[in-house]
């Protein structure tokens, strides 16, 4: 015990020096460019554009927007000179792991606090949802995506929320082979697939340049994740990474807060791939990073951000040419990424805040990390409220996806064979965000907090169900994903250490007790 507690307190320390570097290194760069494309300059920009996207928000029923005017000032929006990297940037994620939530019985007795919102959407009344992939047709592509994306959603993704939109390569055979094939097999597969094909971009160099810290292949997926809008039809996009996987069913109470789209992020900037992400979104907005948003699944977020965060851009560059903004932003010379939905809900953040429901997980108090944010847009209490996932990387899995498996029979009246180690537990994963350490529900009022918030979340699970439109998650469907695979992809799924038979002992329709 005493070892590890030592083990802790290195890690918090190593982020502590990281986060006061960087802090010296990010007031150092806002001097430099004072006269430029400072901070305050920038943010006169917002009564020009914030007109503009709350004329474009109108048009849906679920935005209210707010009237304020703000004097436009000239801005000068050079671009920001580019940073090295941190030598001190690992290369691996830390396997330290933080506070750790005891489980307990799911406590519905607590659902009505005045922490939780009252104003949840209706499962018939809220907006289409297209459920969004973009991959290759290659091997590990396919495995990912037959193994661990279409078999978590087979079992826990409502098929009236939307479909599945998968983009593939316009340029690849395979690609065109595997969308064909994926069509002809619609009715075998427990979700509406809609298949988009993405052409290169004009200027091959935007993909493969000296210096990049990824290969083309990688940066291709970077690039069009700016692009996510023009490929549905959809009110809203709920984004997932092939190798993510839902473990519990998605609700509507996961999704909105009254009519905000809820969103997750944390304080991560003593990870160097984080820092170097926002050196990148600052390059991008010229306005810093607001945080790691790139630490849950889906990420839900409005059709139309995306548009006006690409438009944005262009004009911050002075450019109609999203190649020539990408390469300024991505091409700096030195080995910098670059978080595509971090720069996305950081420009929400800024100009869009009113749309999306905003939970923080700080490690620094909030005095100290609204240091690194303009004047006017500070994050308050309020936005610190925890909130939990509902899919992660499935190297992160374990037990997770049968444990929300075997919860839903349990809170929708009955006991399953083979789920006997998860009765009466609150499925805490849910508030596991991969790596630590986590502040969210440490302390007896948060543990609180968060223990009513995965009572309300299997409370709406039960409800769900209850009403008939959406059917019981069902097991029988991860064998007819492995058998598409092996027909279409020609994958075998048990190759995969993370999706072997989790399921081993679990008897669909086995009921013990109603």
């Amino acid at each position: 015990m005493a070892k590890r507690k030592q083990l802790i307190l290195a890690f918090l320390l190593s982020g502590t020096i990281a986060s006061v570097l960087y802090t010296a290194f990010h007031m150092s760069y806002t001097n430099s460019t004072q006269n430029t494309s400072s901070l305050d300059n920038v943010a006169t920009q917002i009564s020009t554009h914030n007109a503009v996207t709350k004329a474009q928000s109108k048009s849906t029923q679920w935005v209210k927007t707010k009237n304020k005017s703000e004097t436009k000032k000239k801005s000068k929006n050079k671009v920001p000179p580019t940073r090295m990297r941190s030598k001190s940037t690992p290369k691996v994620r830390p396997k330290l792991r933080g506070y750790v939530m005891p489980e307990s019985p799911l406590q519905f007795s607590d659902i009505e606090d005045n922490f939780i919102s009252q104003n949840e959407l209706a499962f018939e009344k809220m907006p289409n949802i297209s459920l969004f992939a973009r991959m290759p047709a290659t091997t590990k592509y396919k495995k990912r995506y037959f193994c661990i994306l279409l078999r978590s959603i087979s079992l826990f993704w409502a098929v009236d929320f939307g479909p599945l939109v998968l983009v593939l390569d316009d340029e690849s055979k395979e690609d065109h082979k595997l969308g064909d094939k994926l069509l002809k097999n619609q009715q075998l597969i427990p979700i509406n697939i809609k298949i988009k094909y993405e052409k290169l971009p004009k200027d091959k160099s935007v993909l493969s340049f000296a210096g990049s810290p990824k290969s083309p292949n990688y940066n291709r997926q970077l690039w069009s994740s700016f692009f996510n809008d023009l490929y549905v039809d959809t009110k809203i996009i709920a984004w997932m990474d092939t190798d993510s996987t839902l473990i519990t069913p998605v609700t509507t109470f996961d999704i909105f807060d009254g009519k905000k789209i809820r969103v997750i992020g944390q304080d991560k900037f003593s990870i160097g791939w984080v820092r170097s992400w926002g050196i990148t979104t600052e390059l991008a907005l010229g306005l810093p990073q607001v945080a790691d948003f790139m630490v849950y699944f889906p990420v839900f977020i409005w059709t139309d951000t995306y548009r006006n965060c690409r438009e944005f851009i262009l004009k911050r560059f002075k450019t109609t040419n999203f190649e020539t903004a990408f390469k300024q932003i991505y091409h700096t010379g030195h080995a910098n990424f670059i978080s595509p939905v971090s720069v996305v809900l950081s420009y929400a953040w800024y100009f869009e805040r009113d749309r999306y429901d905003w939970h923080f997980e700080l490690l620094d108090d909030l005095k100290t990390y609204n240091k690194r944010l303009p004047e006017k847009y500070k994050l308050t209490e309020e936005y610190t409220r925890p909130f939990y996932l509902t899919a992660l990387h499935a190297t992160y899995d374990g037990n997770y996806m049968k444990q929300g498996y075997c919860l839903t029979y349990q809170v929708t009246g009955d006991r399953v064979k083979g789920c006997n180690k998860f009765e009466n537990t609150s499925h805490t994963p849910l508030f596991d965000f991969g790596y630590g350490p986590y502040t969210y529900c440490l302390g007896k009022e948060k543990e609180r907090i968060c223990k009513t918030l995965l009572a309300k979340h299997y409370t709406f699970v039960a409800k769900h169900y209850a009403s008939g439109k959406r059917k019981r998650p069902n097991i029988a469907h991860l064998k007819t994903i492995e058998s598409l695979a092996q027909k279409i992809g020609n994958v075998t799924c048990s190759e995969m250490k993370y999706t072997a038979d989790i399921f081993k002992g679990v008897q669909q329709g086995s009921i013990l007790s109603s």
